[in-house]
């Protein structure tokens, strides 16, 4: 199934928002700020009491920082996520997407902050479990700040911590990796594209990656597809573009 994520979508309310969506997607994954987040929770479930659209959540991502070495930070970064997962089992959402964490100035010189992320995804792994969903792990873009950019570190995390995978194809992209996570299992899988060097979420076909190989990679994948863009009409014009390769391979 084809679903969209639109960061910016959460700053609407969100019965306008679904009202976009279901206009022109099967589903949607739901990015848990502003007015989309646990304080709104009850008018979330009961809009999407209303459609049959297919929903998954990502953890939010403005102010969060589960690697920080400073433990206040990190415990409330871990539990505005835990409040992200209850929402998501609130409206039988399975997938949660998670990041890492990020470094910090200080951090980045410091290898505990990679053992704080750890910890972190061990407390929300176990908080999961309890809930009843699934927590995703996803790859990010190659930059100073960023952890699990590598298909070694990346890997690390999920042996390590027995973790689900999402696969950011554009994030992938930009590390120069992109053939190295396409040999990964993933739950959840993220497309956008990009010219290899920012992160700016292009619509599909607008950048530099071959889609048609990276799908070909994933001809056994049974999960959703996630396209992420800048706005609803880039986002239906990706779909077209998906939609066409996967029909053009046999994958529709």
């Amino acid at each position: 199934m084809i679903l969209m994520s639109n960061p910016k979508f959460s700053l609407m309310p969100f019965d306008e928002t679904l009202k976009k969506v279901e206009k022109e997607f099967e589903g949607w994954e739901i990015l848990a700020e502003k007015n989309h987040d646990w304080r709104h929770r009850e008018e979330i479930k009961d809009t999407l009491s209303t459609t049959n659209l297919e929903v998954q959540v990502h953890a939010p991502l403005n102010d969060i920082n589960i690697a920080s070495i400073n433990p206040e930070i990190r415990k409330a970064s871990v539990k505005e996520i835990k409040k992200s997962m209850r929402l998501a089992s609130m409206i039988g959402a399975e997938i949660v997407t998670v990041h890492p964490g990020l470094y910090s100035p200080l951090s980045v010189y410091w290898d505990g902050a990679i053992e704080q992320s750890k910890k972190s995804l061990k407390e929300l792994i176990e908080y999961a479990d309890e809930l009843g969903v699934i927590l995703a792990l996803e790859n990010l873009p190659e930059m100073w700040l960023t952890m699990c950019s590598t298909v070694e570190e990346t890997r690390n995390f999920l042996k390590e911590l027995d973790i689900e995978f999402c696969l950011d194809i554009g994030h992938a992209y930009i590390a120069g990796e992109l053939d190295g996570f396409l040999d990964f299992s993933p739950i959840n899988v993220h497309l956008h594209d990009n010219l290899g060097d920012d992160d700016v979420h292009l619509k599909l076909g607008d950048g530099e990656i071959n889609f048609k190989h990276a799908l070909e990679s994933l001809k056994d994948y049974k999960g959703n597809f996630v396209i992420e863009g800048r706005d609803l009409e880039e986002l239906i014009e990706s779909k077209k573009y998906l939609l066409n390769l996967l029909n053009e391979m046999g994958m529709g």
